[in-house]
């Protein structure tokens, strides 16, 4: 006979008992499907969501290296045992319908076999840790855990339909659960280190903190990572981890940390107080020196964010590649690469860093000259006279993209040939209106303008 003390609740026709196992005994009694089950309908809908190599690398890690390790309750379904549920005796004081039938004991006269409904990653992870006892912190086979139970108390209910209610619950916890987004794991995130700064440069360092309570005025979005035409922002928060995280990533942390894995697991642990204030000091300087390398990056958000320009233009509206995620973007990437390329660490004085980063200033960032106009950004209509951001085969035309300004920027010397094919590559990565009209800029008339850009920063000119 199994007993377990219990709460007991309910929800739409599904009765459910709250109970209290130690690892052991979830390890132990709680099965996967595929332990259970001849019927591979319902084994073969949970092993498709168990990704094993999640279980090992990451599950297994934090449990056996975090003290702080938490996991929420598991829900499992009890097959047979014949469940009864016997309400406790409280007190007169606690006589109320608050009380009522509320606790209790859930008592099994055979043991039942139990399967996990939700949570069948947590599951194995605690199968897995305690198969290894010299991997599991001391006294964890002792720690206990909350149990959803699902019954069956309906024993004259035959096993098919039993199954297909289990089924369809299995279902429901499964699809309708919704992961945290983005923006939320970076700014609740406490053992990422590049989030941790994230969130460090955004309060601390005079370029991004809000110059005062005005939200609006803050140069971080915060939801979402687009950014529309306009907007008061500099950059979202998300674009903001994805170039924090390849600014610090020298060549010595990407050796050393390559591999996805590597790096899930990383992530999934504090580093050092030291560590981060390190990093973050690398980080503050990273940005001090592209500032001051590339003015524009100080320019109005408001004015650099607009893919239809007036003609005339007297407010002096901009259309500027580094005011768009995906420039930011190739912006960090030059910028580690460029630094990499110089052999200089992420702590090396600003004015060395900013120094290095200077070819950046005079690259082409006007999204309506070369190389972008008809690249990275279309044309709406064969008139020309209104754009948008190009989505199709977008990842083509940003690999483009970044093989040009790594030319134009001096990383990468091209022979003619190589020259060759990179300008057959951008030709043929454009999207021309067929039927645009006479007069407009035609597009081989625009890479006599990309080689100026790339001979003027060779020569050290100043933008």
């Amino acid at each position: 006979m199994q007993i377990y003390p219990a709460m007991r609740a309910r929800m739409g026709d599904w009765k459910y008992y709250m109970v209290r196992m130690t690892m052991r005994e979830v390890a132990r009694e709680v099965q996967l499907a595929s332990k259970l089950w001849e019927d591979q309908t319902l084994s073969d809908a949970i092993q498709r969501v168990l990704d094993e190599s999640r279980v090992k690398q990451q599950i297994v890690n934090y449990l056996s290296r975090r003290e702080d390790r938490f996991f929420a309750s598991l829900v499992v379904a009890a097959i047979g045992g014949n469940p009864s549920w016997t309400p406790e005796v409280l007190p007169e004081s606690m006589h109320s319908r608050a009380f009522k039938d509320t606790f209790g004991t859930l008592s099994f006269d055979e043991d039942p076999k139990y399967y996990a409904l939700d949570g069948q990653h947590r599951l194995k992870a605690i199968q897995e840790l305690l198969a290894d006892p010299a991997g599991a912190p001391p006294g964890f086979e002792k720690e206990q855990i909350t149990v959803l139970v699902v019954v069956r108390e309906e024993q004259e209910i035959d096993d098919a339909t039993w199954l297909q209610r289990y089924r369809r619950l299995f279902s429901s916890l499964n699809r309708y659960a919704k992961a945290t987004d983005t923006d939320t794991n970076i700014i609740m995130d406490e053992d990422d280190i590049f989030a941790i700064v994230t969130r460090r440069l955004i309060t601390d360092h005079p370029f991004f903190q809000a110059p005062g309570p005005q939200k609006e005025s803050f140069r971080v979005q915060t939801k979402g990572k687009n950014l529309k035409e306009g907007a008061p922002h500099f950059i979202s928060l998300q674009s903001l981890y994805g170039a924090n995280r390849t600014l610090l990533m020298t060549a010595e942390r990407r050796r050393r940390r390559g591999r996805a894995r590597d790096e899930k697991i990383f992530l999934q642990f504090r580093p050092e107080e030291t560590q981060i204030d390190r990093w973050y000091e690398e980080l503050s300087g990273l940005w001090d020196a592209l500032l001051e390398a590339v003015p524009d990056l100080r320019g109005e958000p408001t004015m650099m964010r607009h893919h239809t320009l007036p003609d005339p233009n007297p407010d002096g509206l901009r259309d500027h590649l580094l005011f768009w995620p995906i420039g930011q973007q190739l912006f960090a990437n030059l910028s580690r690469s460029l630094l990499d390329n110089a052999g200089l660490d992420n702590a090396a004085p600003v004015e060395r860093l900013a120094e290095t980063l200077r070819p950046l200033a005079s690259a082409p960032w006007d999204l309506h000259g070369a190389p972008w106009r008809y690249l990275l950004v279309v044309a709406k209509a064969a008139d020309e006279a209104t754009w948008r951001m190009r989505s199709e085969d977008r990842k083509l035309a940003l690999d483009v993209a970044e093989r040009l300004l790594r030319w134009i920027v001096g990383l990468d010397a091209l022979t003619g040939t190589d020259i060759d094919r990179l300008r057959l590559d951008w030709r043929d990565a454009l999207i021309v209106n067929p039927e645009r009209a006479e007069g407009l800029p035609r597009p081989d008339d625009l890479w006599p303008a990309v080689e100026a850009a790339r001979e003027r920063i060779v020569a050290g000119d100043s933008p």
